[in-house]
């Protein structure tokens, strides 16, 4: 994913730190710094397929499956 797309989705999201990011995505404190500093400093960030689907979800105000009530 390239920095500019990472970024847009932050920006979309409200995000504005790796730790909202860690928060809204489940992700590590680690990872969730080393992509958000990656992309502010305009390098593309490897994100794995399962987690742009999360990013998608979580854009779009979707909830875990687990959570619905079914």
């Amino acid at each position: 994913m390239t920095a500019q797309d990472f970024l847009a989705w932050m920006d979309h999201c409200g995000l504005k730190t790796a730790k909202q990011v860690e928060e809204a995505l489940g992700w590590g404190r680690n990872a969730a710094a080393r992509h958000v500093a990656s992309a502010k400093v305009g390098r593309s960030v490897d994100i794995p397929r399962y987690m742009s689907l999360a990013m998608s979800a979580y854009s779009q105000g979707l909830k875990p499956w687990d959570e619905y009530r079914r």
